[in-house]
């Protein structure tokens, strides 16, 4: 799992810039999912959602820093019951969150020479001016001393450590790395692999966008709408460089696979707990918003039972990611599981370019491939009113990028609506014409219909997932 990498920072969803030879290798030999949202764009709530294939109103943790409910059952648990060597590297939320429930085995992100790696980040960051869009720096030292290295080194320690021979219980791993989250601090020769210059950068939203007011003053307190444009495209190229050194991580940590004879009877699953603005709608980083940017993340599946199907169409989710495995797995899907498996998309032939139709009837919740829903917001109002608990750049939003209202999404191929109880302007977004999301269509009496069955479909999900 990567940490704020959006689907699109990735040439296997059309970047034209980036490079990740790892990634495509990957998915060639497996499956991808060309359309997959997260049910919360932030860390611990995303990832708490993958691993119980549950929605964030119903496992309760809608923000980071909180904990998850004992009653609660992640993949680590479940797989450790049936026997499973279980072991994590990395950005697991552990401890008093519940984040390392299930592992036998946990390296996490703040201890050991993982956490003087990312001790050695962060205090470069507080010597540096807190602006996001200008969070990006050459760190010293070589790559294998740059935390994600580190993370790598742990998991295939676990790999070592785990035992052979045909008694050998199977194992699971749980491997999160903090690339590309900012600060965008990485070293050489990464920091230099793209030309800031020749890259594309996001076009800015028109005048007329008619977006929520709080998107601007979120992108005003991230230092993007005024900084340099050099500034931005350095900042887009330390992204992508991040990219490319995940990238490598990820090969090396196939090769130990490889090596030790692992990799064929090895699932591989590779995800994102959430995207980044990365320059879009004039932001970077994250913040209470369900723009795809945000959302929609890169899901890719390799190994035995997966077939090399290549890109699945459909609307996914990363809640389908548990129904998907444990059948695998030879393990029940237990009811209280939201998500959908994925082998009905296998084998399925692409779908033909349909119409713009407007989204189907409600219904109690999600039953098919159509539909993807998420939420964010819902902060004490501590963390929004006060600037000192809420003001973390680079490591997270500003304060103004919180909220204490909740915000909910349905979208479908060709529509999204955003809905904010209590906020005098909501959102609805043309996908077909405007797959950027830079116009705001909510208010447009000719679309009055679609806006009311997205919201139908967007209350019944939260009703039917309580």
């Amino acid at each position: 799992m990567a940490d704020q990498q959006k689907a699109t920072s990735l040439p296997l969803y059309g970047n034209p810039d980036c490079r990740t030879p790892a990634l495509d290798a990957l998915a060639a030999r497996g499956a991808w999912a060309r359309h997959c949202f997260v049910p919360q764009p932030f860390c611990f709530p995303s990832r708490c959602s993958l691993l119980t294939g549950r929605y964030a109103h119903a496992h309760g943790v809608r923000g980071n820093g909180r904990t998850l409910n004992a009653d609660e059952l992640p993949l680590a648990e479940r797989l450790k019951r049936a026997g499973y060597a279980t072991g994590s590297s990395g950005h697991f939320h552990g401890g008093r969150n519940g984040g390392g429930r299930g592992f036998d085995v946990a390296h996490d992100l703040t201890q050991g020479r993982q956490g003087e790696a990312y001790r050695r980040h962060h205090r470069l960051a507080g010597a540096a001016p807190q602006r996001t869009a200008q969070m990006s720096a050459v760190l010293p030292g070589p790559p294998e001393d740059y935390v994600d290295a580190v993370i790598t080194d742990d998991a295939i320690g676990f790999l070592d450590s785990l035992a052979d021979g045909p008694e050998a219980a199977p194992f699971f791993l749980q491997v999160a790395w903090i690339a590309p989250h900012p600060p965008y601090f990485l070293p050489q020769p990464y920091a230099s692999r793209y030309d800031p210059a020749a890259l594309t950068y996001p076009e800015p939203d028109p005048p007329d966008a008619a977006k929520p007011a709080a998107h601007r003053r979120t992108a005003q307190d991230m230092g993007s709408l005024d900084a340099p444009p050099a500034d931005l495209r350095r900042a887009l190229a330390a992204y992508y460089g991040m990219n490319s050194l995940l990238d490598d991580q990820i090969a090396r940590l196939l090769a130990a696979l490889e090596a030790r004879g692992r990799l064929e009877d090895t699932i591989v699953v590779y995800t994102a707990d959430h995207g980044d603005y990365a320059g879009e709608h004039g932001m970077w980083g994250k913040s209470c918003t369900l723009y795809d940017a945000l959302v929609r993340v890169p899901l890719i599946l390799a190994g035995p039972g997966v077939p090399a199907a290549g890109a699945l169409e459909g609307i996914v989710q990363t809640v389908d990611v548990l129904p998907t495995l444990l059948p695998l797995l030879g393990l029940p899907v237990t009811d209280e599981i939201h998500g959908l498996p994925l082998q009905s998309l296998w084998g399925a032939p692409p779908a033909p370019p349909a119409p713009p139709a407007p989204p189907p009837p409600a219904g109690p919740g999600r039953r098919a491939f159509d539909v993807a829903f998420a939420e964010v917001g819902a902060f004490p109002a501590a963390m929004v009113d006060d600037p000192q608990r809420g003001n973390n750049i680079p490591f997270g939003p500003p304060a103004s990028g919180r909220q204490v209202e909740l915000s909910v999404m349905a979208r479908t191929a060709d529509w999204k609506l955003v809905h904010t109880p209590g906020r005098e302007t909501q959102e609805l977004y043309d996908l077909r014409a405007d797959p950027g999301e830079r116009r705001n269509r909510f208010g447009d009496p000719a679309l009055e219909p679609v806006a009311a069955g997205l919201l139908r479909r967007a209350q019944d999900w939260m009703l039917a997932h309580t």
